[in-house]
This record gives structure tokens, C-alpha cells and sequence, in this order.
């Protein structure tokens, strides 16, 4: 897969990369909670954020997307 397919796919999808921290930071807070780290409750808070943000770029996205192919 070339970087330019990466790329437009990222420009597409303006929450993908958002989502993608989300996933990151939730198995992050998975080995912070087994290892009893107090952090993972401040760790959950911010993949939280990045998913709410994510999920809302993925709507603007999806309807932006729904609009112009409607005109066409």
C-alpha cells in the first residue's frame, strides 16, 4: 500500500486518525489497569476525547460526503 492511498484515505476520513489514537490509548489503558498504574483513569478520559472527536470528524466527513454526491 503506497503513502499516497494513506494519504487520501486520512484526508477522506478526517476522524480515522483520531480513532486510530483512541484504539492506542484504550489498549494503553488495558496495561496500565493490570499493572495497577493510578494513571489509566486519566489515560481513559483522553482516549474518550480523541473517540468523541473522532466520531464527530466521522459524521462532518460522512455528511459532507452525502452532500456532494447529492449535487453531482
Amino acid at each position: 500500500m503506497s503513502f499516497v492511498k494513506i494519504e487520501r484515505y486520512f484526508i477522506r476520513n478526517l476522524g480515522a486518525l483520531f480513532i486510530i489514537v483512541f484504539d492506542v490509548l484504550i489498549l494503553t489503558c488495558a496495561f496500565l489497569l493490570i499493572q495497577g498504574n493510578p494513571l489509566v483513569d486519566n489515560m481513559a478520559v483522553f482516549a474518550y476525547c480523541f473517540l468523541v472527536v473522532g466520531v464527530v470528524l466521522q459524521a462532518v466527513g460522512f455528511l459532507k460526503d452525502k452532500r456532494s454526491r447529492s449535487e453531482s
